[in-house]
């Protein structure tokens, strides 16, 4: 269990206090998801920035630029008590063979790491996090894109989605069974996500966009306020410019961890600790 929201401004349409806004609401409610620590990926004045934090998300009080158009948030719920160590928290980084570095959050487990390791001859590392697999797995690819990402999804095992923002401002949401929710305003230019659609409700309730999101019909891509689905097995990728693609890949449904991921708790549940005791240590 953890928590990811953010938002792609790719109109620049946002005001400063507007963009204030939807961070602080979205970042409190989310901290319902995980407390343990915190961390921010965003893409101001054509740079890739992260900042986090062994502290919840509001706690954390990160600040960031004014003109930054991309913002990705991740609240942690550590099931492996790692979390002290900060390089264990989310955002973790990496850079593709051409170079390309980027920025990734993910909400999830994995399993069978110790073999999956083994079979694609990736090493362990001082980061003990089970999340870092996927840095390690996209550093091995030639570049980033839904092809690569495709190829790392179809690796992975267990039930996860993570996010994937790159140095040119280029976003990714990879979903497997978990969830994950998101609305495009067309007025604004604007995608906003988080992880769940109650807890989208109740943060966009504390904003400007209620009025919009509320009168809108969500089904329908030509409302001005639409949802976007993302269902399992999908990636989509938003350019900078707000282009949306899509791609699917072949999802591991045997290998997946059985829990309520939309359920919300502050700590971690017996089943999960149950199921944990015997991931990864095979």
């Amino acid at each position: 269990m953890c928590g990811i929201f953010g938002y792609i401004n790719y109109g620049n349409f946002l005001s400063n206090s507007q963009a204030a806004e939807i961070y602080s609401a979205f970042a409190e409610v989310c901290i319902v998801r995980g407390a343990h620590a915190a961390g921010i990926a965003y893409f101001a004045a054509g740079k890739l920035h992260t900042k986090k934090d062994s502290t919840d998300l509001v706690k954390a009080g990160f600040s960031y630029p004014p003109d930054t158009k991309i913002l990705n948030a991740h609240c942690r719920l550590s099931i492996q008590k790692n979390y002290f160590c900060n390089e264990n928290n989310h955002p973790f980084c990496g850079q593709t063979l051409n170079g390309t570095r980027y920025a990734a959050e993910h909400n999830g487990i994995f399993m069978n790491l110790r073999e999956l390791r083994r079979r694609f001859n990736v090493p362990e590392t001082n980061i003990s996090t089970d999340s870092y697999f996927i840095v390690q797995l996209l550093d091995t690819k030639q570049c980033l894109s839904r092809r690569t990402l495709k190829e790392v999804c179809e690796t992975l095992q267990g039930s996860f989605v993570f996010t994937v923002l790159d140095d040119k401002g280029n976003f990714y949401i990879c979903r497997g069974d978990v969830p994950v929710y998101v609305i495009h305003f067309k007025k604004w230019k604007l995608y906003v996500y988080i992880s769940t659609r109650d807890l989208f409700d109740q943060a966009a309730a504390l904003t400007f966009l209620w009025n919009s999101y509320q009168t809108s019909n969500l089904e329908s891509s030509k409302s001005e306020v639409y949802l976007v689905p993302i269902h399992k097995g999908t990636i989509i990728g938003i350019s900078p410019d707000g282009e949306l693609t899509r791609e699917t890949f072949i999802f591991q449904d045997d290998k997946v961890i059985k829990h309520n991921w939309y359920r919300h708790e502050i700590t971690e549940t017996d089943e999960l600790k149950e199921q944990l005791a015997n991931l990864n240590n095979e």
